[in-house]
């Protein structure tokens, strides 16, 4: 996999001057896709001339339109393409063993080069996160609204896969990585919050999403999500401009079965924020939905320094049950990059969510009278206090060394006068 992984950039550092990232990935994916799909036609591709190659890959690409949708067939516009990049190309996928790690070294080189930004593409941290919060899905079905690339969702390996994702290219790339990995899948190109193709029927055993933060809405949109089938707080004849995070929570409640679990990433203020998101806090509360209540550390995410939080919602919490919250901050790696969450960073974070590790200072299981009281505030600086090792500062001994560091300076200042009236 590493091997691979090096191939594949020293391949991509070869044809960036030639073509534009966002291309390539689009181009390598085509391609790899065509590989797998008709591999007798492709050793044709191989062993034919750089002129013809397109035209043979746009022609076998149109003989799978009646299996696959036409715009995953489809080659790329000419436009976009140089003819050398498309013969070092297949070049290099005729030599690729294996298509799954292919797939996801093609994931990684979008995330690693920070060029090409398909909405919502998760990163290694969340990936290793949310696997150690989830486990195991052989024998579950999962959903996610706003899949990017469908990284997460794939490597819990569920025993099926229903993603929407709304930008056309990232649904593209998603569906040809998915197919080289051979996942049981239905992927729709739509907007799942307006209107989502699965239709809001509360069927799937495990809901992941990272949507957009902070995401607002046109007047149109706003009306149309008021009525919506996915909403379960009343937002009058229009949602609020700024309802975006509280949406997404409802996105995620409209789909889970009754015994199902919902794992969604938001920025913190949707912990505190009134308006509608109090409301929806409310309702969150009064039917017990929600299971815990993680804060992350900052720079985690690709693309912003700011500290989001994993809602953890469950259809089928005990009465009575406590809310967990966990104070995640301080945990990972911090360097110039961001924070790196390692693989056991992501299973204490897991442990701490479960309650395997309740004499921890970053854990606290919290029952709804005492949120209730906090006016239903679920900001995790409430319920865990950190606490913070002062120094104490013996007065006489700082003045002692402030007296010492003034006398230096003196010093030095008469020395500096000397050596100015010496030399003048």
């Amino acid at each position: 996999m590493e091997n691979l992984r090096k191939e594949l950039w020293n391949t991509m550092e070869q044809c960036r001057g030639l073509m534009e990232v966002r291309h390539l990935i689009e181009l390598f994916t085509y391609i790899a896709f065509i590989a797998k799909e008709s591999p007798e036609a492709f050793k044709v591709i191989v062993n034919s001339g750089q002129a013809k190659q397109l035209e043979i890959l746009s022609n076998t690409g149109a003989d799978l339109k009646e299996k696959y949708p036409l715009a995953v067939c489809s080659a790329p516009d000419y436009y976009r393409i140089d003819s050398r990049v498309i013969s070092i190309a297949v070049n290099f996928i005729d030599k690729v063993p294996d298509f799954k790690s292919l797939a996801k070294s093609l994931r990684e080189f979008v995330k690693e080069t920070g060029k090409y930004t398909l909405e919502l593409s998760s990163n290694l941290n969340m990936e290793r996160i949310f696997l150690s919060l989830i486990g195991d899905c052989s024998d579950k079905s999962i959903y996610d609204g706003a899949c990017g690339l469908a990284r997460v969702a794939s490597n819990l390996n569920p025993e099926k896969l229903y993603l929407e994702e709304k930008s056309h290219s990232t649904w593209v790339t998603a569906y040809r990585l998915l197919t080289l990995e051979e996942k049981n899948f239905e992927l729709k190109n739509c907007d799942s919050l307006l209107a989502s193709e699965f239709g809001y029927q509360e069927q799937f055993d495990i809901v992941l999403m990272e949507p957009p933060f902070a995401q607002r809405f046109g007047t149109d949109e706003r009306h149309r999500l008021a009525e919506s089938r996915m909403i379960k707080v009343a937002a009058g004849k229009a949602v609020s401009a700024s309802a975006g995070d509280s949406l997404w929570i409802q996105q995620v409640l409209s789909n889970l079965n009754t015994n199902g679990r919902g794992f969604v990433l938001l920025p913190q203020g949707v912990l505190f924020r009134g308006g509608y998101d109090a409301k929806v806090r409310e309702y969150l509360l009064a039917h017990e939905l929600l299971e815990a209540v993680i804060g992350l550390p900052e720079n985690i995410l690709d693309g912003t320094s700011i500290s989001p939080a994993i809602l953890v919602l469950n259809k089928n919490k005990a009465a009575g049950a406590p809310i967990i919250f966990v104070d995640a901050s301080n945990v990972g790696i911090s360097s110039r990059k961001g924070v790196e969450i390692t693989e056991s960073d992501a299973q204490l974070i897991s442990n701490l969510a479960s309650g395997k590790l309740q004499d921890d200072s970053r854990f606290r299981a919290v029952l709804n009278p005492e949120i209730s009281s906090n006016n239903n505030e679920l900001t995790i600086a409430r319920y865990i206090k950190k606490n913070i090792n002062i120094k104490e500062v013996v007065l006489n001994d700082e003045l002692r060394k402030l007296a010492e560091c003034k006398a230096k300076f003196e010093s030095s200042q008469e020395n500096l006068m000397r050596l100015i009236s010496q030399f003048s």
